[in-house]
């Protein structure tokens, strides 16, 4: 149905990127979603499947669509859910704040059962051909670079004729599904990390770089941390104890 679901998947290759003062050689990662209905893609480059590069890939596909669909189908990565069996399904706690902040809802797809997102599946195979085969013989020295030309490759293919059938990818998701997706909410969701720590003797947190204060009666209790790229927000059963702007390099003292 136009604007139901939204399939989402990282591509098997890697495309190659050089440091431009050493030429070392290092791997970025191609993300894809796809609409099943009118077959409109979205492709792009990252250093990294980490869960904020997964999230941000989100806000920038739905972005690019305009809008947002009924359901999000991802792969059983662990950015996308911690469990998922016949007992149970454990999202990523980050993922479904994503989904809430837009309004949708996450269906992964069944383990080892790839025709529950075989659009995705589909454009994956074909973006490697498409996209990341197309540009093997050029060498790229910044992710932004590398995305200007996965950009064009991708307006390429959603300009593309069908084969079997009357019009492109665009002109399909313009006149059938463009009207059904959901609106955009007023600002950007932004990606946030959890974490779970204990808080030690010198009543201290860490987000992985600096160490962060908390009320000194929860030492030795177990704290959720949730880190983006300009706070960290120290929670104790559910409620706001500690909130810190984060520093992005190390600090000496970061009390």
């Amino acid at each position: 149905k136009p604007g139901d679901a939204m399939e989402v998947d990282w591509a098997g290759d890697t495309i190659p990127l050089y440091d431009s003062v050493t030429g070392e050689e290092s791997a970025a990662y191609l993300f894809l979603a796809a609409l099943p209905c009118s077959c409109m893609d979205y492709a792009e480059a990252r250093e990294d499947m980490r869960t904020e590069s997964w999230l941000l890939c989100h806000v920038h596909a739905f972005n690019y669509f305009g809008g947002v669909t009924r359901l999000l189908i991802p792969d059983n990565c662990k950015t996308a859910t911690i469990s998922n069996n016949r007992y149970e399904m454990i999202l990523n706690r980050s993922y479904q704040e994503l989904a809430e902040h837009y309004g949708t809802a996450i269906v992964p797809a069944r383990v080892r059962k790839p025709r529950d997102k075989s659009h995705a599946e589909g454009s994956v195979r074909f973006a490697e051909t498409w996209i990341i085969a197309a540009l093997r013989n050029q060498r790229f020295f910044s992710l932004r670079e590398l995305n200007e030309a996965v950009r064009e490759k991708l307006d390429e293919l959603n300009n593309r004729p069908f084969k079997q059938r009357v019009g492109t990818r665009r002109s399909a998701f313009l006149e059938e599904e463009k009207s059904f997706l959901r609106p955009l909410p007023a600002h950007d969701f932004e990606p946030a990390v959890w974490s779970v720590a204990k808080v030690g003797v010198d009543y201290l947190v860490s987000d992985g770089l600096n160490k962060y204060s908390v009320p000194c009666n929860l030492i030795g209790e177990q704290v959720d941390i949730r880190t983006t790229s300009t706070m960290v927000e120290v929670l104790y059963h559910g409620g706001l104890v500690a909130a810190h702007k984060r520093f992005q390099t190390r600090q000496h003292d970061p009390i």
